[in-house]
């Protein structure tokens, strides 16, 4: 065994212990909310007033907000019940969601109103929901007898096919392919598999030592492997080009990366060794800055634009410690504000402060750019941001 496998190994070995038992467990069996972002992580979490949120000092830098008073936005609540798994229809003409309470499928206008049920099919218990690219399956991941179970879900027909139980984060792909990749247990680590939009025909990508990977979709041939986020020990992250060997990415602290649409672009988010939020940065694929940022939160508050150059984010005003740990275990609650980032230059500007109290996660925008939507994670309501770029 090689010097680099053993500090792989241990590096896995002590994720595993740390950062996988203390945070995500909590979080998925805990009440986090559902992401459709690529990464929990998309397997599915910050004090002062600048946009550092706490986790660096946050000067007169690249990045730093405009300063100029934010147009006018309109905050809607789109839906008053709890929700996960929120997505756009394919015409963006209607939201999807599934309501905690009975875990019914349901769509509504972008208003919330004419809100229709699509699917009688009883879910109780769901933690996750992944959207296809087209919006015509779900994959839904629900907790039952102890354990978690998924299954492959047919819009249309609310037919459903069954995954493995062995089958751990389970994402689509980004093109029309729809196929899909997880991870799951390996006598000797774990294996990433993909297979076609039934769950069927599995092809085994990638073999690791690392049993607590989780895999995502940079692009249609490329997977981006992680391990849990903590600021106990650093995350590691492979590039697996698929047929072809991994390469190492990035490792960091309470690492978080999310890719644009097209895979060219990653912005990154990570702490310190205390646990407090760092700025977010872009990188490319050989993992070189492309612009530095002074805004501090997790990708997980964060959501591209259509074309991949603006990032929409909720900042967190109240950050402290022991980040993300304190977030997933829902130790932390946030109170958020909005801005929007270009990756060319990492400048932010202000989009809203709303006045009550917003802990967002699982954002998404709509390809004209008028509307942003997210989840309060404190009671999983779903909420619309006017943007006022239509």
């Amino acid at each position: 065994m090689t010097r680099t496998t053993k500090i792989i190994l241990a590096i896995g070995i002590t994720v595993i212990v740390i950062a996988l038992g203390a945070g995500a467990i909590w979080y998925f069996l805990g009440g986090g909310a559902a992401s459709t972002s690529p990464f929990r992580p998309s397997l599915f979490f910050p004090g002062g007033g600048d946009l550092g949120g706490g986790g660096s000092d946050a000067g007169a830098g690249k990045g730093e907000p405009t300063g100029e008073t934010p147009n006018e936005t309109k905050l809607l609540q789109i839906v008053k019940e709890a929700v996960i798994g929120p997505a756009l229809s394919q015409d963006e003409s209607r939201v999807f969601y599934y309501k905690r309470a009975g875990g019914n499928l349901f769509r509504a206008g972008l208003d919330g109103q004419g809100e229709e049920n699509v699917s009688n099919l009883t879910i109780l218990g769901i933690i996750d929901v992944a959207w296809s690219e087209d919006r015509e399956q779900t994959i839904v991941s629900y907790a039952e007898d102890g354990g978690l179970k998924r299954f492959i879900q047919t819009v249309a027909t609310a037919t459903t096919s069954f995954l493995p139980q062995s089958v751990t984060n389970p994402r689509w792909s980004k093109d029309a392919a729809n196929r899909i990749v997880y991870t799951e247990l390996a006598p000797a680590g774990s294996r990433v598999i993909s297979a076609d939009s039934r769950g069927k025909n599995p092809r085994a990508l990638y073999t690791n030592q690392i049993p607590d990977f989780s895999a995502t979709w940079a692009d249609a041939s490329t997977i981006i492997l992680t391990t849990p986020p903590s600021y106990v020990v650093p995350s590691i992250s492979l590039l697996l080009p698929i047929g072809n060997p991994a390469t190492n990415f990035i490792s960091e602290r309470g690492l978080g990366i999310l890719p644009n649409k097209a895979g060219t672009i990653f912005a990154l988010s990570g702490v310190d060794n205390g646990g407090r939020l760092l700025p977010l940065r872009f990188i490319n694929r050989k993992g070189e800055v492309v612009a530095p940022t002074s805004v501090s939160t997790f990708i997980e508050k964060c959501a591209w634009d259509t074309a991949g150059e603006t990032l929409y984010c909720a900042v967190p005003t109240n950050a402290g410690a022991l980040l993300p740990d304190n977030w997933y275990q829902g130790k932390t609650e946030f109170n958020d504000r909005f801005v929007k980032i270009d990756s060319r230059t990492g400048n932010a500007s202000d989009i809203s402060s709303p006045g009550g109290a917003f802990d967002a996660t699982s954002l998404f925008a709509d390809s004209k750019g008028q509307y942003l939507f997210f989840t309060n994670k404190t009671d999983s309501t779903l909420w619309r941001l006017e943007l006022g770029n239509g």
